[in-house]
């Protein structure tokens, strides 16, 4: 049982690269030695979390949001590990990373994103991002258009191995038919159903606008953000006070009954920053078709275009209601989507998949690291 250390800039379920760390940490604990290096507002901590021991290495500045932790360098550099594994986009592990890093016998990044938002600070760190990504000896991404897409992939394309992000099915094996009767009397129908922080990329606005123009169509929002007071506004101003409904953010069981109680998920994000779109699987383990966005990333990939739902392009609320009309407004249709995104979801994208990939692709990098030592220790001979 090797040990493995998790890098992050945030770890938790408040967003969908942290829930993703988090899942794939907690799966690995129950097979390897796992720690997780994060960073968080305020003191360092150090807690246990089920079989995890993590560190929070604490900051009183933030930019961007991000922590600016002093104390992260200090941290890392005690780590001694058989694999590093980093999540990107983690700006203080590129910035320490020529002064403080783990000792490990192997180091892989996996990309989730860049900065797409913040692209003055992108363009003066890519020099340092490019020389991070050469120092690990492997690079995972979460699907084949992020290399295809991504200039600084491209250019460590022979790194580079693909493996999905998943969810664990069985939380999506239990149906309450009562509470999604209750929940579809509730809400009406059709129900669309949208799940993600409200905030810049996800698109919510074209969403909202788009329900407008499908008449019977009713959508719950599920979630928080800077964006709130403003969709709420826009709610009001399109007169759709009775046909969307922002629940803020709902417990584990009520978002998996809503799940299933809706007809149709749309994830309608903008921009890149959207690079998998994990909720996307949630919905597709439920039997429901997805509507997203065709993004440079892997969003079209997991629900493929007239296969597990429909593709359009982003900032397009005519062609999003349009979709939004064609799906519920054929119930054989659907359900053929809905069929295709189950079998899908559960052939490429379950947590199990892909837990046995990562300790799969570990063991073969640490494999050939005891080779590359073994070789080397030959030739002093």
């Amino acid at each position: 049982m090797f040990k493995v250390l998790q890098v992050s800039t945030f770890f938790g379920e408040n967003g969908g690269v942290e829930k993703s760390v988090s899942d794939l940490s907690h799966a690995l604990a129950e097979k390897l030695r796992v720690q997780v290096l994060c960073t968080a507002q305020g003191k360092t901590t150090r807690e246990h979390i089920g079989k995890l021991r993590v560190t929070a290495a604490g900051g009183a500045l933030a930019v961007s949001g991000r922590p600016l932790s002093l104390s992260f360098a200090s941290e890392i550099a005690k780590q001694n590990v058989d694999v590093a594994h980093y999540h990107l986009p983690c700006p203080i592990a590129v910035l320490t990373e020529p002064f403080a890093s783990p000792a490990a016998r192997v180091r892989i990044a996996t990309w989730h994103h860049g900065l797409v938002r913040h692209k003055a600070f992108d363009a003066i760190t890519r020099p340092l991002v490019d020389h991070f990504l050469r120092s690990m000896d492997a690079i995972i991404v979460t699907s084949p258009q992020l290399i295809e897409h991504t200039p600084l992939l491209k250019r460590h394309y022979k790194k580079c191995i693909v493996i999905p992000l998943g969810i664990d099915e069985q939380r999506f094996t239990e149906l309450d038919e009562n509470t999604v009767l209750d929940l579809r009397d509730k809400f009406g129908t059709p129900l669309l159903l949208y799940v993600g922080r409200l905030v810049y990329y996800k698109g919510c606005e074209t969403l909202i606008r788009a329900i407008a123009d499908v008449p019977n169509a009713k959508l719950v929002m599920v979630g928080r953000g800077p964006l709130e007071h403003k969709l709420r506004a826009l709610i009001c101003e399109l007169g759709l006070e009775q046909r969307v409904h922002l629940l803020g953010w709902q417990c584990e069981n009520d978002l998996r009954s809503l799940f299933q109680a809706c007809d149709l998920f749309v994830l309608p994000s903008t921009l890149p920053t959207e690079c998998f779109g994990l909720v996307q699987v949630e919905a597709m383990l439920c039997g429901k078709p997805v509507i997203n966005t065709d993004l440079p990333t892997g969003v079209p990939w997991v629900s493929i275009h007239e296969e597990t739902g429909l593709t359009v392009q982003p900032n397009d609320p005519v062609a999003l209601s349009q979709a939004i009309g064609k799906i519920v407004g054929d119930s054989e249709y659907r359900k053929a989507l809905g069929a295709n995104a189950r079998r899908r979801a559960l052939e490429k994208f379950t947590l199990g998949r892909q837990v046995d990939a990562v300790i799969s692709f570990y063991e073969q990098l640490l494999s050939r690291s005891q080779s590359s030592v073994a070789s080397h220790e030959q030739s002093l001979v």
